[in-house]
Order: C-alpha cells, then sequence, then structure tokens
C-alpha cells in the first residue's frame, strides 16, 4: 500500500486541477453551511442566555393606566406566574448638535422579570434620586457615560438628571425607537429606566401604564380587551413584539439561506468527485490492468481509488471549517448593527459536523461506486478499449432535422449522450450561479423598489407629526387646518374572522380625508373616507379576502365593531388595516387622531416648537433608515454573488478540462486529419455554449422563484418585501455567467493549442 500511496500522490499532482475544483467546491459547502451557523446559532445562544438572565417577559400588555383590580385580575388569570408594573414615558433629551433625541424610559415594578443587564456604573435602585439609567447603544453614540449629567424633558417639563448607570434590556434587543423605522438609530432613539422619584418630577399623573407578564399558555391574550376596555392600548407576546420577535426572525432567515446554498454546493461537489473520479479511472487502465496482473484484488483497488475521495474531501471540509470563521465575522458585523447583544461569539451546533461527515462520506461513496464499476473485470478485459459509443439519438431519427445541423453540432450531442453526468453538472452549476447572482442582485433591487415607491407613490407626505396627547381636538383641528394636512390614528386591534376563534392582534390606522396616503388597492382603486382595506402581507397571513367579514376590537374601546373589507392593497410598509374616519366613526367608533401627515412647510423650526407637537420625522429621514437597511445587508448580497462567480468558474473550468481530457483522442484525429486549431477549438466550445444556453433557460425562472423565496425570508408582521430585479441587473448577472463561460473556452483553446502534433500521429 506504500507503492500506492506514493502513486496517489502523483495522481493528485497529475490531476491537480480537477481535484482542487473538488477541494474548492467541498470548502466552500462548509464555509457558507458553517460560517452562517456561526452566527444565527450565536444570535439564538446569546440571546436565550440573555434572556433567562434577566427574566425576560412573556407578555406585555399596555393601557392608559391600571388599576389595582386590572392586576390583581391579571395575575389570577390563567398560566400567569408574575406581573410587573411599569410607566413607560418617552422624553426627549438635547444632543451635542443641539437636535432632540428621545428617549423611552420605564419605572421599575418587580425587579425579577425583564431586568436590566448592567454594563457599567451603578446597579439600578430606584429610591436613587434624579437618576436614569440609559442603553449603552444610545449611550455611546451620543457620548454619554456613568456620572454625566443629562437634560430631559417631558411635556413642557425640563429635568436634570444623573446617568447612573449604562445597562442592556433583552426586551430592547432590536430596539427601533419608532415605528417608522426598520432599523435601530442608535444616536437618535434610545431606551432606559429612572428612579422612581423622576416620574413626579417629569409630571406624570398616572403610575402605571405597563404590565410585563410572565406566563406560559395564559389567557392574556383572550382575555385583555374585555377586561381593560377603552383603557386598553395593545398586546403583545414574545412572538409580535418586534423589538423582540426581530431577533429570532433574523436567526431563521440565515439558517435557511445556510442549508438552500450549502446543499447546493454538497450537490455539486459530490458530482464534481464523480466526473473526476471516473475520469482518473479511464486515464489509469493501463496502470490498473498492471496491478492487477501484480496480484492487486478489486478490493484493494477499490480501497486505493476510494482514498481520492477521502483525502480530497477531508482537506476541503477542514478547511472550510477554520476559513467559516472569518466569513462569520464579516457577516457579524453587519448584523451587530441590527441586534444589540451584551456578548456575541461565533457558536456552532452539531449541524457543522454533519455537514463535514456528510460531505465526506458521500464523496467517499462516490468514489468507491466509480471504482467498483471501473475495476469489474479480468486483467486482459481491463486493457481493451473501453470506448464507449453513443446511441442513436432520438433527434437522428427525425432524418431532415439531423442533417440540417452542422457536423459539429452532431458530434457534441452524441458525445453529450455519452457523458452525461458531466452535462448535468454544467447546467447545475450554471443554474446554481444564476440563483445566486440573481439574489444577490435582485434582493438590492427589491428593498430599492420597495422604499422608492413607498415614498414617492405611497406616502407623498413631506413631515409626520406626532400629535401631543394632552391636545384638545379644537387644538388638533386648527393644527391640520393651518398644515392642510391629513390626520391619522394608530391603534392596535384584536381581530376575530367571521366563524373563527383565531384571536390575533394587528395594527389598525384610521385615516381622514386628505392627499398624502396614495395607497391603492389590488385592482387600482384609492381609498376614500368610507372604506375598509387590508394590506397584502396580513391578508396573506389570515387568510382575508375582499368581502370578508372581521371583527375589531381595538384600543380605546368597549366593544368590538363588525366591518366588511372593501379591498386588499399591494404595500410594502407598513403592514395595517385601513379603515376611512367616515366609516370608522359611523360604526360608533371614537376617532382620536394620533398623527398629522403634511406637505412642506415654509418654517419647519416652528414644528419643533410647537408645543402640539411631541415628536416630528420627515419622509426623507424614513427613506434613509430604508437605505441604511439595505447598505448594512448588502454584505451579505455581495458575497452571494463573489460564490456565485467562484461556483460557475470553478465547476466549468473542471469540466473543460475532463472535456479536453476525455476527447483528446478526437482532438488528435481531427488534427491529423488536417482540422485547423480554430476549427477544433470551435468544436469543443460547443458544449460549453449548450450547456449556458439550458442553464439559462433553467436558471432564470429558479432564480426567480428563489428570489421569491428570499424576499419573503425577509418580510415579517412589519413590511412585505416583493420581489424586483431590474432588466441591467438581469442583463448584468447574464454577462457574468457568460464571461465566465467564454473564459473557460479561451483556456480549452489554449489547451487544445498545444497538442503535440507527434503524439497525436501515434494515436
Amino acid at each position: 500500500m506504500k507503492f500506492l500511496f506514493r502513486k496517489m500522490i502523483r495522481s493528485v499532482r497529475q490531476f491537480k486541477l480537477q481535484f482542487v475544483s473538488v477541494f474548492l467546491l467541498a470548502m466552500l459547502s462548509v464555509v457558507i453551511y458553517s460560517g452562517l451557523e456561526g452566527i444565527w446559532r450565536g444570535i439564538d445562544y446569546e440571546f436565550d442566555s440573555f434572556a433567562n438572565e434577566t427574566a425576560l417577559a412573556d407578555e406585555w400588555v399596555s393601557a392608559a393606566y391600571f388599576t389595582s383590580d386590572d392586576v390583581t385580575a391579571i395575575e389570577n388569570m390563567k398560566g400567569v406566574s408574575g406581573v410587573s408594573q411599569r410607566l413607560r414615558i418617552t422624553v426627549s433629551s438635547p444632543s451635542d448638535d443641539g437636535s432632540d433625541t428621545y428617549l423611552s424610559l420605564d419605572t421599575v415594578g418587580d425587579e425579577s422579570i425583564s431586568s436590566m443587564k448592567l454594563i457599567s456604573g451603578k446597579k439600578y435602585d430606584k429610591t436613587i434620586t434624579d437618576s436614569v439609567w440609559l442603553d449603552r447603544d444610545y449611550a455611546k453614540e451620543n457620548g454619554i457615560f456613568a456620572g454625566k449629567t443629562i437634560d430631559i424633558s417631558y411635556n413642557g417639563n425640563t429635568v436634570r438628571a444623573t446617568v447612573a448607570g449604562v445597562v442592556m434590556s433583552a426586551e430592547k434587543t432590536h430596539y427601533i425607537g419608532t415605528a417608522d423605522n426598520y432599523i435601530p438609530e442608535h444616536n437618535k432613539y434610545g431606551y432606559g429606566f429612572m428612579s422612581n422619584d423622576m416620574r413626579e418630577k417629569l409630571g406624570s399623573q398616572i403610575t402605571c401604564n405597563l404590565l410585563e407578564i410572565k406566563s406560559s399558555g395564559s389567557d392574556v391574550k383572550v382575555n385583555i380587551n374585555e377586561l381593560l376596555g377603552e383603557r386598553f392600548i395593545s398586546y403583545y407576546d414574545r412572538d409580535t413584539l418586534f423589538d423582540v420577535s426581530f431577533v429570532s426572525g433574523q436567526a431563521e432567515n440565515l439558517k435557511r439561506v445556510s442549508i438552500i446554498f450549502s446543499s447546493l454546493f454538497i450537490l455539486l461537489s459530490v458530482l464534481s468527485m464523480r466526473t473526476t473520479i471516473k475520469r482518473l479511472l479511464d486515464a489509469q487502465s493501463s496502470d490498473i490492468t498492471t496491478l492487477k496482473s501484480l496480484g492487486f484484488s478489486n478490493r484493494k483497488l477499490t480501497l486505493y481509488y476510494s482514498l481520492y475521495g477521502l483525502l480530497v474531501s477531508v482537506l476541503g471540509t477542514v478547511s472550510g471549517y477554520f476559513m467559516s470563521f472569518p466569513f462569520s465575522k464579516l457577516i457579524q458585523r453587519s448584523q451587530k448593527k441590527l441586534i444589540s447583544l451584551p456578548e456575541w461569539e461565533i457558536r456552532h451546533t452539531i449541524g457543522s459536523l454533519i455537514v463535514v461527515l456528510l460531505i465526506i462520506a458521500l464523496s467517499l461513496l462516490t468514489s468507491v461506486l466509480a471504482a467498483r464499476k471501473a475495476l469489474i473485470g479480468l486483467p486482459a478485459e481491463s486493457s481493451n478499449n473501453k470506448s464507449v459509443h453513443a446511441k442513436p439519438l432520438l433527434i437522428e431519427r427525425g432524418g431532415k432535422i439531423w442533417n440540417r445541423l452542422s457536423f459539429g453540432m452532431k458530434w457534441t450531442l452524441r458525445d453529450a449522450s455519452v457523458h452525461k453526468s458531466r452535462i448535468m453538472l454544467g447546467i447545475i452549476s450554471v443554474c446554481g450561479s444564476f440563483m445566486l447572482l440573481m439574489i444577490g442582485s435582485g434582493t438590492p433591487d427589491s428593498i430599492k423598489a420597495f422604499t422608492a415607491k413607498s415614498y414617492s407613490e405611497e406616502f407623498v407626505y413631506d413631515y409626520k407629526l406626532t400629535l401631543n396627547t394632552s391636545n384638545t381636538p379644537e387644538q388638533t383641528a386648527s393644527l391640520k387646518n393651518e398644515l392642510n394636512g391629513q390626520l391619522i390614528q394608530n391603534v392596535q386591534s384584536r381581530i376575530t374572522l367571521e366563524g373563527e376563534r383565531k384571536t390575533c392582534f394587528k395594527p389598525v390606522t384610521i385615516f381622514s380625508d386628505g392627499n398624502y396616503i396614495g395607497l391603492r388597492t389590488r385592482d387600482g382603486s384609492e381609498l376614500n373616507e368610507n372604506g375598509v382595506y387590508v394590506t397584502e402581507g396580513i391578508a396573506d397571513s389570515l387568510g382575508i379576502k375582499t368581502g370578508d367579514k372581521i371583527a375589531l376590537f381595538t384600543s380605546f374601546s368597549a366593544r368590538s365593531f363588525d366591518f366588511t373589507v372593501d379591498g386588499i392593497i399591494p404595500s410594502g410598509m407598513p403592514q395595517t388595516l385601513y379603515i376611512g374616519s367616515q366609516r370608522w366613526t359611523d360604526a360608533g367608533a371614537a376617532f382620536r387622531p394620533s398623527h398629522l401627515l403634511c406637505g412642506p412647510v415654509d418654517d419647519p423650526d416652528s414644528l419643533g416648537n410647537d408645543v402640539r407637537i411631541s415628536q416630528l420625522i420627515t419622509s426623507k429621514q424614513q427613506e434613509d433608515n430604508l437605505k441604511d437597511f439595505s447598505s448594512e445587508t448588502a454584505t451579505v448580497f455581495m458575497l452571494m454573488k463573489i460564490i456565485a462567480f467562484a461556483l460557475v468558474v470553478i465547476v466549468l473550468y473542471n469540466l473543460s478540462i475532463l472535456s479536453f481530457i476525455e476527447r483528446i483522442k478526437e482532438y488528435n484525429t481531427f488534427r491529423v486529419l488536417g482540422f485547423h486549431f480554430r476549427e477544433i477549438c470551435r468544436l469543443a466550445s460547443l458544449e460549453n455554449v449548450i450547456i449556458l444556453v439550458i442553464g439559462t433557460l433553467a436558471g432564470i425562472p429558479s432564480g426567480l422563484r428563489f428570489l421569491e423565496l428570499y424576499c419573503a425570508n425577509f418580510s415579517n408582521d412589519t413590511l412585505k418585501i416583493y420581489p424586483v430585479i431590474k432588466t441591467t441587473s438581469l442583463v448584468i448577472v447574464f454577462c457574468i455567467v457568460a464571461v465566465c463561460t467564454v473564459a473557460t473556452i479561451v483556456l480549452l483553446s489554449r489547451r487544445i493549442r498545444k497538442i503535440d502534433m507527434v503524439q497525436a500521429l501515434k494515436e
């Protein structure tokens, strides 16, 4: 076996390009899976640890205020094990440049539920006076540290507070600050906790408007509306609170991507291994004959040739595992801007080991099967000519069609019918490259199209103003008239479909007359004040259709209201129910505007000083936030493009080399018969052209389907991203694959031009 081992080393050197391609495909399979697993498993593990350490609540209920009877009733509900009473208010604080930043501040009731993790400074103590504890990311972005004093304002009251500590909370892992954002803006929005005396100094008239509940299978979701009546504002659990659910959703998205694309590379690496081992055995048929004559049994030779697959797969997978760590680090940088965790190590499950062992096992099995098939027969039989002759093709029976084909096309088709696995491998690689490239280019295109449509067609306002909760109806009406704006009210509603007992909570937007909401239904109809509409994301998730009857038990109401859906809106963001204010009030509900949409303002600074306005955001800021989301995810899409490029180059070049080796006798024969090198190169390139054409025809629809699935993974309860790929992007994708194909043809042509004429005559 020592002799065979030395022979194996020489053979690997002789066929180094083929084995390198298999090595790279095996390596990329592990890099993609283990690299992405290190991220999503790290997210899952660290978030679970963070949530357990701080005893993250399971349900959140907010109301205008809670009474002691409310708290007792909830504590006695089935499945509830603990309730923490809190007051949550939004305050403003000036930044160094003079602009306002916004903080969500809580008092703390039961410190054993949704506690905070101390990063620096003093541990939380509700009895310490004039103190706040701020979140790590906000503090870092605004140059705040433990011991610094800041000014905070609430309803016209300004208080100077000492930052006693810097903390983190598991329920704010993806804190965006406002529903108008999709990714965090830590420089502008933050959260924190305050000592009990701060509530009184800021002038809050209530002591509790939020309950954080520890539970398991509780009845809170079903009964909370009836219990609180008009005081109810919102209900969330871990699956619907966006600050929490985004984390698990992002981990699940990365997990799906890792499985889909590593599966593609595993398939290609196994097929490449099969073609490489098969070609090696064909090239060494005389060596096999000699070895058999010397007494080497089929079992020993099978073991020997299986070691090729074992060696290459082990080297590739082990290298891929170690390469996955820098790959994970690269992805982790962008994810850390979306998710805030105290620690975030790269972690793997047994899945990485399974992928490694799977590739090794499949490569070994492929090598064994290929070797056994080639080694069957006596030594004398092995030395015979094993040339495989193609059977007549179905197209040959057509007569006229076959006769019209050129000699080169006939030769290529007959050769392809013999080497089906080689052709199939090429088609799969081109198809897979299209899928990766179309996702890498199409997802950014989809996000850009979604952003442009949202803020140029669907919403055409310049400013979105959050109204002060203490405004009188007269103040709100006067502001609307002054700015010629459009009023909206955002509430949450428990939705029940007719004939179904399923209960879910979704946002509802009630809108007045105005020209700043340009949404349209599927049939192109504009929204009107007498209509009830559902965005497509919610409609798809709940199975709602036009004409369906739904019952809404909304915030600030003591009963449910029945509506008939008038249309479905294909809108990306936000995912909500839209109800005209006239239809809303006709049903007996009260219209209490929370926001005002308006166009350009002569003096924008006056909006910030208007006591009727608590916050303002421009459509430009919202658009920029979505663009930032696109840029933060750009790393993933760029890596997809690079991997796709590597895939098509590696596989097609490997196939070209195999094709050259398998056809060397034919090329020599053509040369002896007087064919010019240019003619031989043209014949040799036909196979790659056929692979490109078929791969393109299969790859474009497959790529569009995978782009649709990938965009669906990015969609959630807040937004729905529709798949879009620009024509220019599609052309670029095709050009990349075509250029790679041409490059392999050029490399193949160089090899053909190096054919030795003397050797050709011997053949």
